[in-house]
């Protein structure tokens, strides 16, 4: 576990924890359990997952069950500082009745070849994450044509674990799975045993005070992944307890796009300090800044801009609906599409974190592949400010990423070929096929080309609302859990000790957010009760003045 601080303060963070979660009532060992993942080194990420999960099991008189463990291939990928040990010590300390190391338990399945599952993932599930798990570890936009020598051996443990999850939990029966991931072989085939087992699976964020999405059985309409099962569902809760409060949510929701202008919240962490500020107030100063950076990048500021943006492109291959087979085959597809519409100017812009993703160099190869192209250009996307980039763009072109909910706030359009959480709240354009995505992107260039926009009349509006639940409604500030910004380090520790030192239980909205989530099976943990209206009347306009004060000013144009 990667922890800045010392063993002392490690120590005081245990005691505290015991002291918080000692004194419950008895749980029979018949009874019900709830199972929480503990796979990720950053002490942030664990510590949600067992709080939530301990919501839950006081919820149902449940038992906590924590599973751990890693091996060399995630070790070596993402994280090598992770200590099981510690993690054990802080599993129990938060209540955990049985610490299990899944991965001890994998090793020994792929000694006894004989033990065979109990209910095995179909071959189509499997293939999907043995693929994407493959791509993460290898850091590769896609997998080579010739095999390399450690992916039969990954294959094979990606089967383990499918194996090792329908045997746990055919066995215990967990009322429910808490999770900070839903891709690849260690949490995403304990996320396809559960949905197969028909058990809830609560997913919690690394964001903001506290967010978790949710899929419950009885809800779900039968398609290939979490993801997508929670797209459709956030959707149809936008629509029925969002898009209707519009006027009432309209002031609050103009704050929120006031603060994500500088990016107050994620995915800010991707862009830090002033480069990150977006502080344009008007059309007038968006037009002379374009006019700069355009000339800077040599681009031709007398055609619109399309901005395409790089996806980390090893990254969940495959989890939500995707037109392309993989995330690279889009980008190089749509710099194919864009080399002969010369009508518009593109800039393809790469991840931020693009060296965590990818070790092949696929950007730059893209780049070279089309250098000869005058309306082209590629580029860094941290060496554009977000003064600079925003003011240029005029259309957004992604698959999946936040372009598609930041972009339509501040009016400019943006197209997907893919599906993200908020996919169905109306903020975009969202191919439903590849025909369908080169028709967008063509009748784009055409109507953008003509000085018109495809901006459509409610997307504006959808996506500050979204802004506003994302950063707001769906954000449970809770007096015990650290706001993300607070780092992994010593201040963290200190505040979610002193948490747990003087903060009960009743008095932690994060326990009533959960029985509300729970109880009435919504996808995803809400601040507010939405369907009380006089009471989410009463909790908006608590702050409704600065608000107002911030809509009437028009700042957060």
């Amino acid at each position: 576990m990667n922890l800045v601080a010392e063993d002392e303060q490690f120590d005081r963070l245990l005691i505290a924890a015991k002291a918080y979660w000692g004194h419950r009532p008895p749980r029979d060992d018949s009874g019900p359990l709830v199972v929480a993942e503990a796979f990720h080194e950053d002490i942030r990420v664990i510590v949600r997952n067992l709080l939530v999960a301990n919501a839950i099991c006081d919820l149902l008189s449940a038992r906590l069950v924590v599973l751990t463990g890693t091996d060399p291939g995630w070790r070596e990928t993402l994280w090598q500082e992770f200590d099981i040990q510690r993690v054990r010590r802080l599993a129990e300390a938060f209540g955990a009745a049985e610490v299990l190391d899944v991965h001890g338990l994998v090793d020994r399945r792929l000694a006894d070849r004989g033990d065979s599952p109990v209910e095995a993932s179909d071959s189509e599930t499997l293939a999907a994450v043995e693929k994407a798990t493959l791509i993460r570890l290898g850091r590769m936009p896609r997998l080579p044509d010739s095999e390399e020598p450690w992916h039969q051996s990954r294959r094979d443990r990606t089967r383990a674990f499918s194996a090792v999850y329908d045997r746990l939990f055919a066995e215990r029966s967990p009322a429910a799975l808490v999770t900070s991931h839903v891709d690849y072989d260690q949490w995403g085939l304990a996320v396809d045993t559960a949905m197969r087992r028909e058990i809830p699976v609560v997913h919690v964020q690394s964001t903001g005070a506290l967010k978790a999405y949710a899929l419950f059985p009885e809800r779900r309409r039968g398609l290939a992944t979490f993801r997508e099962e929670l797209t459709c569902q956030i959707g149809e809760f936008f629509e029925n307890y969002v898009w209707p409060h519009r006027d009432l949510i309209k002031p609050n929701a103009e704050l929120v796009a006031w603060r994500a202008k500088v990016n107050l919240g994620r995915p800010s962490w991707w862009r830090a300090g002033n480069v990150s500020d977006f502080e344009v107030r008007t059309e007038t100063e968006r037009r002379q800044l374009r006019q700069h950076a355009c000339e800077r990048l040599g681009i031709d500021p007398d055609r619109p801009v399309f901005t395409v943006f790089h996806h980390a492109v090893s990254d969940a291959v495959g989890a939500n609906r995707e037109l392309f087979d993989d995330l690279a085959r889009w980008f190089e597809e749509t710099a194919d599409f864009a080399a002969t519409n010369d009508r518009v100017s593109w800039l393809f812009l790469d991840h931020p974190s693009q060296f965590r993703y990818d070790t092949t160099g696929h950007f730059a190869a893209v780049a070279a592949r089309h250098s000869a192209h005058d309306h082209m250009a590629f580029m860094p996307s941290l060496a554009l400010s977000k003064n600079a980039l925003w003011s240029m763009t005029d259309v957004g072109v992604t698959v999946r990423g936040s372009v598609s909910n930041e972009l339509p706030a501040f009016g400019i359009p943006v197209i997907q070929a893919g599906w993200s959480e908020w996919s169905e709240c109306g903020l975009s354009h969202v191919a439903r096929t590849r025909d369908d995505y080169w028709r967008l992107l063509g009748e784009a260039v055409a109507k953008h080309a003509k000085g018109e926009s495809i901006l459509g009349n409610e997307q504006r509006e959808r996506a500050r609302l979204w802004l506003w639940l994302y950063r707001s409604g769906a954000d449970v500030p809770s007096p015990v859990v650290p706001h993300w910004e607070v780092g992994q380090g010593n201040e963290y520790l200190h505040t979610l000790v002193a948490g747990l030192r003087h903060v009960e239980r009743d008095g932690d909205p994060l326990h009533c957010a959960v029985r509300r989530m729970w109880e009435r099976r919504d996808p995803l943990l809400c601040r507010f009760d939405f369907r009380d209206p006089d009471g989410l009347t009463t909790a908006l306009t608590a702050s409704r003045s600065d608000a107002a004060a911030l809509t009437a000013s028009g700042s957060a144009s």
